[in-house]
């Protein structure tokens, strides 16, 4: 990892209505790159009611976890998924660690990004989708 700060976008993606199949899903855009876009391919990003919530697996503390960013249209067993660690050090959020259960490597650095910068987007996200969705629970997993 270097020491190069990086911006996070979250965009929910919504289907053509008329693709059957598809799901709305969270994808995270890394300097305006979509990360999932080259490293995991064979399914959509997580679902918005499972990545944002308020306090939701994206929010960043001392303690590192694992968050599923994305997994494969048939299921995780069969074609995997991609997982990163997230942990907030000091004025900073690190994703790294990342994983694939059906894979040996996963082809992404760790990202540093700045921990305000990061909280903002997380909370804009979070209340975008709360806002869209009215009232609707989430989902859980």
């Amino acid at each position: 990892m270097t020491d190069e700060k990086r911006c996070l976008t979250l965009r929910v993606v919504v289907p053509d209505p008329t693709q059957r199949g598809a799901n709305v899903e969270v994808r995270a855009l890394v300097d305006g790159e979509d990360i999932l876009a080259d490293a995991f391919t064979e399914g959509p990003g997580e679902d918005p009611q499972y990545l944002l919530v308020p306090g939701g697996p994206l929010t960043a503390t001392s303690e590192p976890h694992e968050v599923r960013l994305a997994e494969a249209s048939c299921t995780e067993g069969c074609c995997g998924a991609l997982y990163v660690t997230i942990q907030r050090a000091g004025d900073y959020v690190l994703w790294d660690e990342w994983r694939n259960p059906d894979e040996d490597e996963v082809d992404l650095p760790a990202f540093r990004f700045e921990a305000q910068q990061y909280q903002r987007e997380v909370e804009r996200a979070t209340a975008d989708r709360c806002t869209a969705a009215g009232a609707r629970p989430p989902r859980t997993h």
